[in-house]
């Protein structure tokens, strides 16, 4: 009878793989890289002034939404609903913080989503955009309708950073 280590238990859950020798890593398939955003952000903003916002977003949204599409098409055998499951379990992997999804309404979809121990703390300039145009992507591939991330509130004592997305 072959015994299964506890490290192996936590590797099968695990949405992200890190492969030391190919140096990648993988997010339900789909091949990936991390950096610190908070400074170039902060350049944007400089450079651009609310204009940034405008850039941010749509590299964000942009980056959510072929995200999850790269996603749907290397786990056919999974279906979306699992497919977000799994990815909102992985954000904290990916430096977004614990990340919660509550569905308020479905037509026209309409979703509140926190995040505890988010990488931008703050809702100045185009870092609040980071996570949320992101998520906005990945869920206006998901419902199939064009979504916008707005409402965005940080709650220092919480350390949680919460916004709305929506039509």
């Amino acid at each position: 009878m072959e015994t299964v280590t506890e490290n192996e238990k936590i590797e099968a859950k695990r949405n992200v793989k890190f492969d030391l020798e190919k140096g990648e890593i993988r997010v339900l398939g789909v091949r990936c890289f991390l950096i610190d955003p908070i400074p170039s952000c902060e350049k944007v903003d400089r450079m651009f002034g609310t204009g940034a916002e405008v850039i941010v977003h749509n590299m964000g949204f942009e980056f959510g939404y072929r995200f999850f599409d790269s996603i749907t098409r290397n786990n056919p055998e999974k279906t979306r609903e699992n497919l977000l499951t799994e990815l909102v379990a992985a954000a904290p992997e990916l430096g977004f913080g614990a990340v919660n999804i509550t569905t308020a309404r479905e037509n026209p979809p309409m979703v509140k989503v926190t995040v505890k121990n988010p990488a931008a703390k703050t809702v100045k300039g185009s870092q609040k955009q980071l996570a949320g145009s992101f998520w906005a992507g990945v869920l206006s591939k998901y419902f199939d309708k064009q979504l916008t991330c707005k409402d965005f509130a940080y709650d220092e004592k919480k350390d949680e950073l919460s916004w709305v997305i929506s039509t």
